[in-house]
């Protein structure tokens, strides 16, 4: 394997990076009363596979996923029959829908960071955009013309860089993105891995990530969580304006119709109403017509 630059920005990497920044996840005591890890490395990385093959589930049974996601985040593997990193297929179809359907997998980046993420503090939120810019920084690989899709229409590495506001979803999925059609080979991740962690000192020992790594992105930004929840709350909030124009909330006019007489000369029990509400005519006729504005109880 082709020593690569470090910092190298792929798969394993990105784990690492989110497993860092995760919720708290269930203690000793809870799990041993049965309560399941719901922000466990290998139910993110489940989520993470799931944007790629969406009917991806892991394994029931056995420690093998659990291995897997191990091996993945260390950057000793790149794929294996429960890491489908390597299905041309799907990454392709997975590619289709970021660029077609962006808003419903922006979507689904804000159910991940939901159910994976989100904390009540955005300080270890800001943390891991942080982290995510420096790698992209200093990743020599990654091209100032290379570029990441933080909507429908692409960024340059120097555009997005440039920006002072983020939105953690759409980076989240652009950089997945980026990954799965760019950096197939996740081993090449390993001194990156090895560089930000302290080395374990005994065989089954865990490595420990060092601190201050996102300190070295010192520009400042702000940000927000979600993008296609938040783009919905636009389209609802501008739906909403749009209902209080002025030119919907003319009065309308009411014109009484004739009444005709029936053959014996009387008039007829039938009551007919034309309404004219901002140009449309609204013909009515019943045997009677109520004008409501409320009412709680009615019997017609």
């Amino acid at each position: 394997m082709k020593s690569k630059p470090i910092p190298y920005l792929c798969g394993g990497i990105f784990l690492v990076l989110l497993t860092e920044a995760k919720g708290k996840a269930a203690s000793r005591r809870q799990l041993r009363s049965g309560k399941k890890d719901r922000v466990s490395n290998r139910n993110i990385l489940e989520g993470l596979i799931q944007f790629l093959m969406p009917s991806f589930e892991q394994p029931p049974a056995g420690r093998t996923f659990e291995g897997d996601t191990t091996d993945y985040r260390a950057c000793k593997v790149s794929f294996g029959i429960n890491l489908p990193f390597d299905d041309d297929v799907e990454i392709k179809a997975f590619d289709e829908r970021v660029k077609t359907q962006y808003i419903t997998e922006c979507r689904k980046m804000d159910e991940f960071i939901d159910s994976f993420l989100r904390t009540d503090s955005d300080e270890r939120m800001k943390w891991l955009i942080q982290a995510l810019l420096t790698l992209i920084t200093k990743d020599q690989l990654i091209k100032p013309e290379t570029v990441f899709y933080l909507s429908e229409i692409p960024v340059t590495k120097s555009e997005l860089l440039s920006l002072d506001h983020y939105c953690l979803s759409s980076l989240l999925l652009g950089i997945w993105h980026f990954i799965i059609t760019n950096r197939p080979d996740n081993e090449a991740g390993r001194a990156t891995f090895e560089a930000l962690h302290e080395r374990a000192d005994e065989i089954g020992a865990k490595w420990r990530f060092k601190k201050g790594f996102e300190a070295k992105y010192t520009k400042e930004f702000d940000f927000d969580l979600f993008g296609a929840t938040g783009a919905a709350e636009e389209a609802e909030k501008y739906t909403e304006e749009t209902k209080k124009d002025p030119a919907d909330e003319a009065e309308s006019e009411v014109i009484e119709a004739e009444v005709i007489e029936d053959g014996a000369g009387q008039e007829g029990n039938k009551t007919e109403q034309t309404l004219n509400n901002n140009g449309r005519i609204y013909h009515q006729q019943a045997q009677t017509i109520y004008n409501i504005e409320h009412i709680d109880v009615f019997n017609g």
